[in-house]
């Protein structure tokens, strides 16, 4: 069963009373949702509404013109929905919706208030964290992603965002490292997670000397996804640091072959180049370097 025809289930089973009339037109909006026509949808579902007005029926409304592309029509009808009933779909569609529309204040108000009445609910506490962070409020949004990763620590979700979050806290920057060191012991087939892992270590180490296991997990992660352009990046930048320039020029050659638009890529590959007498090399990565820069 697709996501349209689950959402379709919730709301004919909220009904208060059957009407097979009604049952009829929503299940043909369902229909075109699953055949991409949300603008028939929001028509179909819009001349349900003097017949059968609730809060289902809103939000699924809101959900139909959010994939139409009316982000703010959709925030009214979650809205709506969400004041009515305050279950924890209402809620976090409604607060999913603001995020996208990228009113993080109110998105926060509402997945903050989400979280309190549902505090076992993984997506909520990813969502907080989302606005939280856009709004600079980074060790709350830690704090909101840990509690996700705590809740549910197969999904890849909450690390994924705490992964890109490595060094914007010092103080629960070990927080953020034994999450995603569960995450790589849980899912080790995981190429971004061995890279946010590896990074995570390295931040933690500033004055204290290089893990091991930073290399080790970089290592795992191009092999897992050979692709993966700013590991081999991290890894060039680990061997330049290291001074093994012949091992670093390789990574950021292939860095910058895969991500031509690094800028970092071909400044470092020109510092490695000079560092090993390569002067024509060089100044054409430096060049590459200079040409990217923003005007």
């Amino acid at each position: 069963m697709n996501a349209w025809s689950l959402l379709l289930a919730a709301v004919l089973a909220s009904a208060a009373a059957s009407d097979s009339s009604v049952d009829a037109e929503l299940a043909r909006a369902a229909g075109y949702l699953e055949a991409g026509e949300p603008a028939r949808a929001v028509e179909v579902i819009r001349g349900v509404l003097p017949r059968r007005d609730t809060p289902a029926v809103r939000n699924l409304l809101g959900n139909a013109l959010e994939a139409a592309g009316d982000l703010l029509g959709a925030a009214e009808e979650f809205r709506k929905a969400a004041h009515a009933d305050a279950s924890e779909e209402h809620l976090f569609d409604w607060g999913n919706n603001l995020l996208q529309l990228r009113a993080y204040p109110p998105a926060t108000d509402v997945l903050a208030e989400a979280v309190k009445r549902f505090p076992r609910s993984a997506r909520l506490h990813v969502a907080l964290g989302i606005a939280r962070y856009s709004r600079g409020q980074f060790e709350d949004a830690i704090r909101a992603l840990c509690a996700a990763a705590d809740l549910e620590p197969d999904d890849e979700r909450p690390y994924l965002f705490l992964g890109e979050m490595y060094g914007v806290s010092t103080e629960l920057a070990p927080e953020v490292t034994k999450r995603l060191a569960r995450f790589v012991e849980r899912q080790p087939g995981h190429a971004l997670g061995h890279f946010f892992y590896a990074m995570s270590l390295w931040k933690g180490a500033a004055g204290g000397g290089l893990p091991p296991d930073v290399e080790a997990h970089l290592k795992k992660a191009i092999a897992l996804d050979p692709r993966l352009a700013k590991a081999h990046f991290q890894l060039g930048v680990l061997y330049g640091d290291e001074g093994r320039y012949p091992e670093a020029i390789a990574a950021l050659e292939e860095a910058v072959r895969l991500e031509p638009s690094m800028a970092q890529g071909h400044y470092r590959l020109g510092q490695a180049y000079r560092r090993t007498g390569r002067q024509d090399l060089a100044a054409k990565a430096l060049e590459a370097f200079t040409r990217l820069q923003p005007p």
